[in-house]
């Protein structure tokens, strides 16, 4: 199982959703909006059977769990 390091992504929100869900596009967009882009603000690491979304700030991991959980 895959980790970011938590020195550089210290805020992680499980979303119970796998990459092949046409749903996590919608997610993307929505934190390319809302939060930033990529790598710069969140980041994201694919599982089996979850998603997990990392964040740099603890209000971004908030915002996101409030519109995705």
């Amino acid at each position: 199982m895959r980790q970011l390091k938590k020195e550089l992504w210290p805020y992680k929100v499980r979303y119970d959703v796998d990459q092949l869900d046409i749903k996590i596009i919608e997610v993307e967009n929505w934190l390319g909006e809302n939060i930033g882009s990529f790598k710069d603000r969140w980041n994201v690491v694919y599982q089996f059977s979850h998603t997990d979304f990392y964040f740099r700030h603890g209000k971004d991991a908030t915002m996101f769990a409030l519109r995705w959980q």
